[in-house]
């Protein structure tokens, strides 16, 4: 396990069926703990992945990734780097603990609570074992165990410093998460079916190749399972050839940040889910701007065009959708 992967989850009575689901991220073959001693071994023949977990935490990146997947890890370290240099007054402990509330008003924490607290959690029930992609800080998976504390959760996400992230805010915040691991989403390294739900929130435009990473989810979920995808936007087609700019958000922040930036249109969503075997059970235009808080003028647009019909807005003007999907 790299070095920033070394936070980890009190360990607790948590059960161990993380180790009933493990398989090799690059070959399918079963992963089998050494003399538990914190490190994981490929059984295939001639494979010879190797990696670690401490507590439980584990990660399970492939050893190959490409510029984009490491992109999150170097530009989140470098941010955290900038910050620490921003605040030479404060020791080790007090910086942890900034750090800390910086993340949660970076990804607008509280506004996402109450999205999950007033709509999410309201019109949705949860049970059995589920699975977070692309989780960041793991907050997703943190609500979810605080609204539904019968579930299981593993929270991930390709970028180890994340993970390292997800574990001290779950520990901070006392989620109950039972597991963090680092995995590429393309290739999840899960047995067939192990898991009654997955969600994911504003992650699969990032991917490089959705269609394999909802392929993989399609293949891990259970018959029946939901995939409960939040977070995401739905732009036009014209309006997208400028957010995608060099002048646009999108563009900036992908020229700044190296990270992979992709948009959709309604369209386009729609078929690439049914072209990986789900249908689309719940769709959702989230107009509310209590529950944009990240900026003020992100919270003005969104008080704008909820006064639109939503026909409206379905036709191309940028906003967030939710969806539900159900594997066929």
């Amino acid at each position: 396990m790299t070095s920033s992967t070394h936070a980890q989850l009190p360990a607790t009575s948590a059960p161990g069926w993380i180790w009933d689901i493990l398989v090799c991220p690059e070959c399918g073959a079963p992963l089998r703990d050494t003399a538990g001693a914190g490190l994981l071994a490929c059984e295939g023949t001639g494979c010879g992945f190797r990696s670690s977990y401490a507590g439980r935490v584990f990660n399970l990146l492939p050893r190959e990734l490409d510029r984009f997947q490491r992109a999150e890890d170097t530009w989140r370290k470098s941010h955290f780097d900038a910050l620490a240099r921003s605040v030479p007054q404060m020791n080790p402990h007090q910086y942890e603990a900034f750090k800390l509330l910086n993340v949660i008003t970076y990804y607008a924490f509280t506004s996402q609570f109450f999205f999950f607290r007033d709509y999410f959690a309201k019109t949705y029930t949860l049970r059995g074992r589920g699975l977070e992609i692309g989780g960041a800080s793991g907050q997703l998976s943190g609500f979810v165990k605080l609204f539904y504390p019968d579930t299981e959760m593993l929270a991930t996400d390709v970028a180890p410093i994340n993970v390292e992230m997800g574990a001290e805010m779950a520990e901070l915040l006392r989620f109950g998460t039972d597991y963090l691991a680092t995995v590429d989403a393309e290739r999840l390294p899960f047995r067939r079916e192990s898991f009654d739900f997955l969600c994911s929130s504003g992650m699969l435009h990032h991917l490089g190749n959705m269609r394999r990473a909802l392929r993989q989810g399609h293949t891990v979920l259970k018959p029946g399972g939901r995939w409960y995808v939040v977070n995401e936007l739905a732009i036009g087609s014209l309006p997208r050839k400028f957010w995608n700019s060099r002048l646009g958000a999108k563009g900036k922040w992908a020229e700044t940040t190296g990270i992979r930036e992709n948009s959709y249109t309604l369209g386009e969503w729609r078929t690439h889910f049914a072209d990986a075997g789900f249908r689309i059970v719940d769709e959702y235009f989230n107009r509310n701007s209590k529950q944009k808080l990240l900026s003020w003028p992100r919270s003005l647009y969104y008080a704008a065009i909820a006064k639109l019909p939503l026909a409206l807005v379905k036709t191309g003007i940028p906003c967030e959708v939710n969806f539900v999907l159900q594997k066929i």
